[in-house]
């Protein structure tokens, strides 16, 4: 082989090399969504995912993109454990909608809060009216309350022991409208949906009070695998987002009389 045979070879391998370099930086990198069912934050719809934190989250990564190549693989509604497990152990991948706990903080990197979340303590609209600022004032009463949940911990914790351990929280909400027990704790931004859901009338329900430990904003969350640049450009997206006021906008839009969450509601009704 000559030399310039041998020279065109290299600069020809040299040059494949610069090329496929090229192709696989300009690849963005993808992003696998992991959530749970929880309206009108994040929910299916005709097979599509819906909810303001969905499209909050998808108009994040949008702009992000414009910093660091970055792309949503896809969106996926998966167990509460399976959710977390995957989250923690696999880098790109984000978590929402959850709680910042001191247990959790050093197991995410947490990028933003992305909606409020209020647990009230409810009665039937129909039972004796009782007003209450924390639970120690309602000692006597009776509770329902989901087994190994955050409320029942509370009750215990407030010396509350006339409660009624269910598997799920529809279960609670049965008891109460039953009158086998005078309190429940419902989820305010789902409690519209739910009911409707468990086929109960919103309107039988009163709520007495906020069950205030449990009020916390819930967050989007990646692992600690996920790089710091990808955390940044999310992180600064965020902020860039929040200085629009965009999430309020989108809150706005999945109130429970919009086309979209009365196309929800009654997809997801059922008789009793």
């Amino acid at each position: 082989m000559n030399y310039k045979l041998s020279s065109n070879i290299t600069l020809a391998l040299v040059l494949s090399s610069v090329s496929n370099t090229s192709v696989l930086a300009s690849q963005p990198i993808a992003l696998d969504l992991y959530t749970q069912e929880f309206p009108p934050l994040q929910f299916m719809l005709d097979g599509k995912p819906q909810g303001y934190v969905i499209e909050f989250v998808t108009a994040l990564v949008q702009d992000a993109s414009k910093t660091i190549p970055l792309e949503i693989k896809q969106i996926h509604f998966a167990p509460w454990n399976r959710a977390i497990k995957t989250t923690i152990e696999t880098e790109n991948t984000l978590f929402f909608s959850v709680s910042r706990t001191p247990e959790r903080e050093d197991k995410f990197q947490w990028i933003g809060q992305v909606s409020p979340y209020k647990v009230g303590l409810y009665r039937l609209a129909s039972s004796p009216q009782v007003s209450a600022k924390n639970l120690e004032e309602l000692k006597g009463y009776r509770f329902g309350s989901q087994v190994g949940s955050s409320f029942s911990e509370l009750l215990a914790t407030n010396g509350l022991d006339q409660v009624i351990p269910v598997e799920k929280g529809k279960e609670a909400i049965r008891l109460l409208h039953t009158h086998r027990v005078d309190f429940a704790p419902m989820v305010e931004a789902s409690f519209h949906y739910r009911m409707q859901e468990y086929g109960y009338d919103p309107h039988e329900f009163v709520k007495v009070m906020n069950v205030t430990p449990l009020c916390q904003d819930l967050w989007l969350v990646t692992g600690n695998h996920t790089s710091a640049s990808v955390v940044e450009a999310l992180r600064n997206s965020y902020s860039k987002l929040q200085q629009q006021a965009y999430l309020d906008k989108l809150v706005a839009e999945f109130t429970p009389t919009s086309d979209i969450m009365l196309r929800y509601s009654e997809s997801k009704a059922n008789p009793r």
